[in-house]
């Protein structure tokens, strides 16, 4: 130790000579604040040169005896190679700590490489998803960093769009990369037209037909994995070439050995490793979001991704719904339920069903059938669904619809017969596909549900109100709080969320009768739009969706989809003013329907419990929920006549070349 003092020394006053009679309680004159060194310098010989160290940097200089203490016991060997004594011991510890993990790492892929490379991918899948998420938050707080106070608002509402747009491009490259749920995920985003700004579900769109298949041989390996047996040995043909891909699955078409033409749904195989750790990381990501940004709302998307994927995932379960699905729908020949043949976990077998998309205009018109028809009885299946059964389909998009055509009896063509002469009075019937996704509505929820639109098609404001509130998770004190801090009535914005339509529209109906009847105009849907990605209406609806109940959430997502159909369809704009007419007197009617039979549910069971014998006609609400019912009826009535008499106006008083009303389905729709 003392030759390093020496050699220390040496290299940095120059000493040609000095004590060595330092004691341990002895303090050198050099280490006093007030030292000054007068000797001249004279250069040191060449070995003490190659051994000079950095006095800037070298802790033996500080004036901390500690410091000076620890300096000293640092060995020689560093002192004469090294200008960083603790960089070197810092490197030899992460060289010993690479060497201990490299060796770990190996072992366990030579002891398990199919573990091994599971585990490497879904880190790698974790970490892309993580580093994308820091991303999009530090944009988001270097981007928004100044207020619209500071900025204008002009100004921050361009910055703030340009951050959706940055941010939804990132998640679209992450969603294509870890395919999967991420693609699963994407499609639910852009869905939700009505409730996320539009620079996410214009960017997250593509994802709708994006979803690359798997190999047919990973296919065979399922079947051998799964059942137990080749394809060759359960199938007398299989189609190698898929029908179609989704995010969870593709369809391949088949033949069984005895003779039968079915569709074989096959789920991709990496789903089993990797769907529980996505659902982790999502999860975790967004809670971590949502501590770093309060406002964020939406921890309600990955809460629905954990209860309702592993659900798709599973296609016993959804077999089980399509056959629950088949038997309540038994009398209704427009809806087509595919048989299911057999089920398996991640395999499914059904009756094949042709026919074309239902957004496929082209299809449609060339088999001479009527999109304004096509929208309207899709929105009775769906009525039927949610006010009376409560069990919904919950993904109604484009790929799951699909429309075939079927031969129609020429007295079905006369209004008001067709249904007296065949329980299909139309040229096509309706296929709905992939039954993994359903909702199962408690009765208290789906009479409340029926009561809300019905106060929403009169333009009930306390009504809207009361229903609104009550179908909400949250206490009524905490959402008048928000409401009074935004400025916003969060009951006039959730009815608007819930119709896609502005609340002047809704209003209206007070004083024009029309409400949401009127056909939307190009007008009212920027109006619209404008609104939900503006900031205050932004967080407005974000706080509303994570107060709502996951059926709620799930049926303003079927909303939106349904009505993506009816835009696709071309029958939401202002040249269908009699189809808007008629669906809403064909929703007002099943609400009005739902709430007489819940009403007379209720009067049968409060008789049982309380004992009376006097049958529920007696009671004079038996008989107002009767008018109440046969009221809304009369006006669905009379409203199908005027609509036809009108379209019979308008065949009549124009040129039918060119005009659309040149077929007979659609005169008589």
């Amino acid at each position: 130790m003392l030759a390093v003092r020496q050699i220390t020394r040496a290299c940095c006053f120059g000493e040609r000579s000095f004590s060595l009679s330092i004691g341990p309680r002895q303090r050198p004159a050099w280490f006093t604040n007030n030292f000054s060194y007068q000797q001249p310098y004279s250069r040191p010989s060449a070995h003490i040169r190659a051994a000079r160290v950095n006095t800037a940097s070298n802790p033996i200089f500080q004036k901390s005896a500690w410091k000076w203490w620890r300096a000293r016991r640092i060995p020689p060997s560093l002192v004469s190679t090294n200008q960083h004594p603790r960089r070197a011991i810092r490197g030899k510890v992460l060289l010993t700590f690479i060497a201990f993990a490299g060796g770990t790492v190996g072992g366990f892929y030579l002891y398990d490489p199919a573990n091994f490379n599971h585990n490497r991918l879904a880190l790698v899948r974790s970490y892309r998803t993580a580093v994308t998420a820091a991303l999009i938050a530090i944009d988001y707080k270097w981007s928004l960093r100044k207020g619209p106070d500071l900025i204008g608002a002009e100004e921050y509402e361009r910055v703030k769009s340009a951050c959706h747009k940055r941010a939804a491009n990132r998640m679209l490259e992450l969603c294509k990369t870890n395919q999967g749920i991420y693609i699963k995920l994407g499609q639910h985003i852009a869905a939700m037209v009505f409730l996320l700004p539009p620079e996410y579900t214009e960017t997250m769109r593509p994802l709708q037909d994006r979803c690359p298949p798997t190999p047919f041989s990973d296919v065979e390996a399922l079947f051998q994995s799964d059942v137990g047996y080749s394809i060759s040995e359960m199938f007398s043909f299989f189609d190698p070439t898929p029908l179609g891909v989704a995010s969870l699955a593709q369809v391949h078409r088949a033949r069984l050995l005895t003779g039968e033409e079915v569709a074989v749904k096959v789920q991709h195989p990496y789903l089993d490793e990797y769907t529980p750790v996505d659902i982790s990381t999502t999860a975790f990501l967004v809670r971590l979001v949502k501590k770093i940004f309060p406002e964020f709302e939406f921890e309600w998307l990955a809460e629905e991704m954990q209860q309702s994927l592993p659900q798709e995932l599973d296609f016993v379960h959804e077999a089980n719904n399509a056959e629950r699905v088949r038997s309540l729908f038994a009398g209704n020949a427009i809806l087509k339920i595919p048989k299911v043949y057999w089920a398996a976990r991640r395999l499914l077998i059904m009756e094949f069903a042709d026919g074309g998309k239902i957004d496929d205009l082209h299809y449609l018109n060339a088999n001479g059938i009527s999109p304004q028809e096509v929208s309207a009885q899709l929105s009775r299946i769906y009525y039927e669904m949610i006010f009376l059964h409560g069990f919904v389909h919950c993904d109604p998009h484009p790929g799951n619809i699909f429309v075939r055509p079927r031969p129609r009896p020429w007295l079905s063509r006369i209004p008001f017969l067709g249904s007296l002469v065949t329980r299909n009075p139309y040229n096509f019937e309706i296929v709905l596909l992939d039954h993994g996704l359903y909702r199962q509505l408690p009765d208290e929820f789906r009479l409340d549900y029926a009561h809300l639109w019905t106060s929403i098609l009169a333009g009930d404001e306390p009504g809207i109100l009361m229903y609104s509130y009550r179908l909400f998770t949250h206490d009524k004190e905490s959402r008048s709080k928000r409401a009074s801090e935004d400025g916003i009535d969060h009951h006039r914005l959730f009815a608007s969320m819930l119709t896609g339509r502005s609340w002047e529209v809704i209003s209206d109906a007070n004083k024009s009768g029309m409400g949401i009847a009127q056909a939307r105009t190009t007008h009212e849907f920027q109006v619209i739009r404008q609104k939900a990605a503006s900031g205050r209406f932004f967080l407005a609806i974000a706080d509303i969706l994570s107060k709502l109940p996951r059926e709620l959430l799930l049926l303003l997502k079927t909303n939106d989809l349904l009505r993506a159909v009816d835009e696709s369809l071309g029958v939401s704009g202002s040249s269908a003013s009699d189809h808007m007419l008629r669906t809403v007197a064909t929703m007002g009617w099943y609400c009005a329907l739902a709430i007489k039979r819940e009403t007379i549910r209720q009067m049968v069971k409060e008789r049982i419990e309380q004992g009376k014998l006097r049958p529920v006609w007696t009671e004079p609400r038996f008989w107002r929920s009767l008018w109440d019912f046969w009221g809304v009826g009369l006006k669905v009535w009379l409203l199908e006549w005027f609509v036809w008499g009108r379209t019979i106006w308008k065949w009549a008083s124009r040129s039918p070349k060119g005009t659309g009303f040149e077929n007979p389905h659609v005169v008589f729709a």
